[in-house]
């Protein structure tokens, strides 16, 4: 029998098997592992082993089952050798991925790589993604978030940039929680707040598969009982896998995914696949939702302090200024009754003397010096009394005619004209009479008294946003505009003999009472606004 394959021969050359690879030169030499690496995967040599003449058929027969024997052997070993190669390929990626999110303890960032490990190809291959978690009440399982296209057109888009990055899958995470998480979530939002379900809800699918150990694989989504219907509609699919998420016992959530887009069947390997990497996945959440709830108890408590701090500031400067404030109310009125029986004689003297007596103007110089000096003694006064505000409701016209009537004196001697507008409808407005009388009368003083003579005076009254304004607007201006800056600093005064407290007083008053005190320098005057908060509103239609 002429021979069809070279098994007979103990040497041969290269061309003489249809077999031989590069790399095999040593098998041209060794006939043994030639014929047991090559021959028996060669039909040449089935061929010569079919044709050969043996005196017993059964040798035949039995070498024929042999060789059967080691051909199914080898391709049982080949296909383990495969598995185990996909075994260490799927190792290496959830050990890889579950390094990553257990480093991480951003929640969102936890989720955007372990979804994408979930949906990418160098990992499970999911078309898509959902997970739900339950809420911090633990009384309620929420959808959280997706990942994945919604229909064929956005596939193609998605795999095809994929395609284009050659990224890493922790590259690709990462990629994708720094710009497209937002955008993801939002694609994602109508499926996501349809998966929400109460957990008191036992009967529903996803409570029921939360409360079991192992993953849950759904063929015909459509017909499984305890799911709406309108959620299998809106998820589009037939066949899904849910796995729960635990950790410890715990509840953390579940991770559902599909195949929508491509319809590749669901294997029992990715079922355990995602099974094996429910356990690192739950741990990772939940360190990450504790860490997050950890910094908001954090930002509590720092908020609290900061807060007490502030407080026991406060109390400590109330204390150092009521202190302050009943030595200087002390000090004035203790100057305060030598001084007005000074002033008052002085007048006395001055309605009884003479006009053409020389010592008349000895006694208006004592009368006007005795004036400024009650004026400063004033301020000291309103300026510890401002520490104890008597809050009321008052009508703030009548509050603004009698300080503006209280000054038609002394504009008449600086012939400034004087005009109210006033706003009819004000409703009534809890604040300190006193107070912000004062704050009235020294805006107004200070306006009179910056002037050489003459100039326009315009006080108003308006409602406005809720908040009642009180304006003093000096239609020729005679403070500077750097005058103007420091107008509200303490002890700053714009007249030589002046003891500073007057703006500064003013606008702290106002602040007192939830508002505050605006300055604008206009090309046509300066206006000077109280603006007062007012809780009920400031019109009387607004308060019924």
């Amino acid at each position: 029998m002429k021979a069809h394959c070279c098994w007979d021969k103990d040497q041969i050359d290269i061309g003489e098997c249809i077999l031989l690879r590069e790399g095999d030169e040593e098998l041209l030499f060794n006939p043994r592992k030639r014929i047991l690496s090559r021959c028996l995967e060669c039909p040449r040599f089935m061929t010569d082993l079919a044709n050969l003449d043996l005196a017993d058929g059964k040798l035949r027969d039995i070498i024929e089952y042999s060789l059967d024997e080691i051909q199914a052997q080898r391709l049982k070993i080949r296909d383990l050798s495969n598995e185990i190669e996909t075994r260490n390929i799927e190792f290496n990626f959830l050990h890889e991925i579950s390094t990553a999110i257990q480093v991480s303890l951003d929640l969102d960032e936890v989720i955007a790589m372990a979804l994408t490990a979930v949906t990418a190809g160098q990992g499970f291959g999911f078309n898509r993604a959902f997970l739900l978690l339950v809420d911090k009440d633990r009384q309620d399982l929420n959808g959280y978030f997706a990942m994945g296209p919604r229909s064929g057109e956005d596939a193609g888009r998605i795999w095809q940039e994929i395609e284009q990055q050659h990224t890493s899958l922790t590259e690709m995470a990462q990629l994708f929680f720094e710009k497209k998480m937002s955008a993801e979530r939002e694609k994602f939002g109508d499926i996501l707040q349809r998966l929400s379900v109460p957990l008191k809800n036992k009967d529903h699918l996803f409570v029921r598969v939360l409360n079991e150990t192992g993953s849950y694989h759904v063929v015909n989504l459509d017909q499984e009982p305890g799911l709406p219907l309108e959620v299998a509609e809106i998820l589009g699919v037939r066949e899904m896998v849910m796995v729960p998420l635990k950790s410890r016992n715990r509840r953390i959530g579940m991770l559902l995914a599909d195949n929508a887009i491509t319809c590749r069947p669901i294997t029992d390997q990715d079922t355990r696949s995602l099974e094996t990497y429910a356990l690192p996945l739950s741990f990772a959440i939940e360190r990450a939702a504790l860490h997050e709830q950890i910094q908001e108890e954090l930002g509590k408590v720092r908020e609290g302090n900061r807060r007490l701090q502030e407080q026991q500031d406060l109390m400590l400067r109330m204390e150092k200024m009521a202190l302050v404030g009943q030595i200087t109310s002390s000090i004035a009125h203790s100057i305060r009754n030598p001084l007005t029986i000074i002033g008052g004689f002085a007048r006395s003297l001055s309605k009884n003397m003479p006009p053409e007596d020389s010592r008349r103007s000895y006694i208006e110089s004592i009368v006007r010096e005795a004036r400024k000096l009650e004026d400063v003694l004033q301020e000291v006064l309103n300026y510890s009394e401002s520490m104890h505000p008597t809050i009321d409701l008052w009508d703030a016209n009548q509050l603004v005619t009698r300080v503006f009537g209280n000054l038609r004196e002394d504009m008449e001697m600086n012939q400034v004209t004087g005009k109210l507008d006033l706003d009819q409808d004000l409703a009534p407005i809890r604040l300190d009479y006193k107070q912000i009388s004062y704050c009235l009368r020294n805006i107004m003083t200070n306006v009179i008294q910056a002037r050489e003579k003459g100039g326009e005076l315009r006080v108003s009254t308006r409602c406005r946003d809720s908040r009642l304004e009180i304006v003093v607007a000096d239609l020729e201006p005679g403070i500077s505009p750097e005058s103007l800056k420091a107008a509200a600093t303490p002890f700053f005064s714009t007249k030589a003999e002046g003891s500073g407290l007057g703006l500064s007083l003013v606008s702290r008053i106002v602040e007192g009472h939830g508002g505050r005190l605006q300055i604008d320098d206009y090309p046509e005057g300066i206006r000077f606004t109280l603006i007062l908060p007012a809780l009920s509103g400031c019109r009387i239609d607004e308060n019924g």
